[in-house]
């Protein structure tokens, strides 16, 4: 009786509200039209997304709960508490995005006394293959500096496994092994850090590929006598799951470059850059400060980093592709990482909470706490997706309004929302991509951090595979089946509520609420729809990504004579080559010369194009300096010469483009 005492009648001021509403999503088109062009008005349409989504939040809580039931009540607390705790993602979201920052850049000109610090280049490895570690290590052994006897490569290899150590003898690096291995890669850093000296440590994952210019672009940061880190983002040379699974190797971007690229630039302006574990250097009296590199917890990067900002060590992000490695290639080990990073992220907020760290300023609390609490985005997520199924398909209410009241008070801050993550992801994300990336996840990160919170889970650090090689194609039903019983109820409440909109069924709800709750199922049905794609893994052909280049080159082949071609694409297993011959000949082996290196090679398979044979080649037993050449103008190809690709980011063509794909059969040459 309280509650329905305090309900407002909005029909006396219908036209007030929905002119003053009106008003502003008429600011808010304006603003994001605008917006790319005048950052002033970017800033003026966060605003905006705030006043429309805190009138609606107040609308939400005063005016919509359901009193139908105990249950309806508590179903729609949660639903509240779940826009509740994605707006607060949002406030931080778009506080740390206001103003937009970029560190000054700061070469190695700093030191002009010439007296430049010692380096040491930690790889850390476990069980990944010796062809994914040997690329690493010679990749760090190309890194230009100044005085190269300063810089000194570690491989802390954890397996201790004696064909890394012959291949740290073949390559003249140092192998690191211990006789114990708690604290998994934390532990195994650690270990390296007592057995080596420089003043300065990079820290790499086994399957990341420094570009030769990593030196020089993070060093000169640590002219600066307090700068503790430097970070790097972490990129990527080969398609993750979404991008192949999805066939979107040319629409979307790595899930992770928008963190990496812009969350983490914008994060530098308040001394808050996250440690992501890879692809980054470190003073070592920094290191020394807080004990080595964090351990106890799954994700010890995080917590290194956020314990040398407490210590006050300056930190920084380079916002360039210095290092690229193996993104996840299978939904399943994207899905097991997800969970790892999810876990950790509990285990640090129970261990080093950011608010009761002594040492960071209120800033950096807000954005470690933010970075905890943006894993649970996972539960909310399935409060949004269960929602319009408990009402269509259970008959449970989670909000009780009408359609008009939706229109005045849901609808501009759904439109503000939408525009203003759009224009400040400045189309590096989009609320749909995010929705499906979000969707496809929500399940297994909502059972990640409810297990780690409540059920005292037991789960060690574990490695991602990496290098995954197939040549089948399968349906994951174990990723899928979440995802399979959400789009399966989805589509009976849509069923549901189409039937109960033309008669065919008697309806048991209001009309207003069964097209509220169409809307919603349709939103979240094709999100689920691309998610259910995700577990069809296709075959990766390819044991290494191909890099394409166009260096003329003159082949000997033994069997008939030189000709004159082009390298399409090649890595250091083999390449794809353009003859410049009419002749149709067999081709077999061969070889040919570029800048004093020697490739052999055997021909695998031909066919012609534009009249011209097309030949694929698998190099036969390199030399370390051809090698070492291959590696040089691929993986690690100095940033001043990598192109950063562009994507539309859309996504609507991809749920009937996928079918036309999956069906096309595709086999190796």
């Amino acid at each position: 009786l309280f509650y329905s005492s305090v309900r407002f009648n909005f029909t006396i001021y219908h036209t007030l509200i929905l002119g003053i509403e009106g008003a502003l999503l008429f600011l808010t088109v304006v603003c994001f039209c605008l917006g790319q062009k005048y950052h002033i008005l970017k800033q003026v349409l966060i605003v905006l997304y705030i006043v429309t989504m805190a009138v609606y939040l107040i609308w939400r809580i005063g005016w919509t709960m359901p009193t139908n039931n105990v249950l309806s009540i508590i179903l729609g607390i949660i639903l509240v508490l779940a826009e509740l705790g994605g707006f607060c993602l949002l406030l931080v979201f778009y506080r740390i995005f206001f103003k937009k920052f970029q560190r000054p850049v700061q070469n190695l000109d700093v030191y002009a006394d010439g007296q430049y610090p010692t380096v040491d280049v930690f790889i850390a490895t476990y069980n990944e293959e010796t062809p994914i570690l040997k690329r690493s290590i010679v990749a760090a052994l190309l890194m230009h500096y100044p005085s190269p006897e300063l810089v000194n490569i570690y491989v802390c290899d954890d397996g201790s496994r004696d064909n890394v150590k012959r291949l740290c003898e073949e390559l003249g690096v140092h192998h690191v092994v211990r006789e114990t291995h708690e604290h998994a890669k934390a532990g195994n850093l650690n270990h390296a850090l007592k057995v080596s000296s420089g003043e300065l440590v990079v820290t790499m994952d086994a399957d990341m590929v420094p570009r030769t210019d990593f030196l020089e672009k993070t060093v000169g940061y640590f002219h600066n006598k307090n700068m503790g880190f430097i970070q790097t983002p972490q990129t990527f040379f080969n398609d993750d799951p979404y991008q192949f699974n999805l066939f979107a190797t040319n629409t979307i971007g790595n899930d992770q470059d928008f963190f990496m690229r812009s969350i983490e630039q914008q994060k530098d302006a308040f001394n808050a850059t996250m440690y992501v574990g890879s692809n980054a250097i470190f003073r070592r009296k920094a290191l020394d400060s807080v004990g080595g590199f964090a351990t106890g917890v799954i994700t010890e990067d995080m917590a290194t980093g956020m314990l040398l900002q407490a210590k006050k060590w300056d930190t920084g992000f380079v916002n360039e592709n210095l290092a690229s490695g193996l993104a996840p290639e299978t939904f399943g080990d994207l899905i097991k990482q997800r969970d790892r990073w999810a876990r950790g992220n509990i285990q640090v907020a129970k261990k080093w909470h950011p608010w009761r760290v002594k040492g960071l300023d209120l800033m950096q609390r807000v954005i470690y706490t933010d970075g905890i609490h943006y894993w649970f985005s996972g539960i909310y997520k399935l409060v949004f997706l269960l929602a319009p199924i408990l009402f269509l398909v259970f008959g449970q209410y989670s909000l009780q309004t009408s359609f008009s009241q939706i229109l005045i008070f849901w609808l501009p801050a759904f439109i503000a929302s939408q525009l203003t993550f759009n224009l400040v992801s400045e189309k590096k994300q989009t609320v749909m991509l995010s929705n499906i990336y979000e969707t496809a996840t929500a399940p297994f990160m909502a059972y990640g951090v409810f297990n780690e919170l409540f059920l005292k889970s037991k789960q060690k650090f574990a490695v991602t595979r990496k290098g995954v090689n197939s040549e089948d194609s399968f349906y994951n039903w174990r990723t899928a089946w979440p995802i399979i019983v959400l789009l399966v109820l989805s589509v009976l409440g849509l069923v549901r509520g189409i039937c109960f909109i033309f008669g065919i069924w008697a309806s048991p709800f209001p009309k207003e609420g069964i097209y509220i709750n169409i809307f919603w199922l349709i939103y979240n049905s094709f999100a689920l729809i691309l998610a259910s794609y995700l577990s069809n893994e296709r075959p990766r052909l390819r044991k290494s990504e191909r890099f394409q280049t166009e260096k003329s080159i003159v082949i000997n082949f033994y069997n008939s004579g030189q000709v004159q071609g082009h390298i399409l694409d090649w890595n250091e297993d083999g390449a794809r080559i353009a003859l410049m011959s009419q002749n149709k000949n067999n081709y077999t082996q061969g070889e040919f010369v570029i800048d004093g290196n020697q490739f052999k090679f055997n021909c695998v398979w031909q066919h012609q194009s534009m009249e011209k044979p097309i030949i694929g080649v698998t190099f036969d037993d390199l030399n370390l300096s051809a090698y070492e050449y291959i590696i040089e103008h691929t993986y690690a190809q100095s940033s001043t010469l990598y192109q950063n690709p562009q994507y539309s980011n859309q996504l609507w063509h991809i749920v009937v483009k996928w079918w036309v794909d999956t069906l096309r059969k595709r086999k190796a040459h």
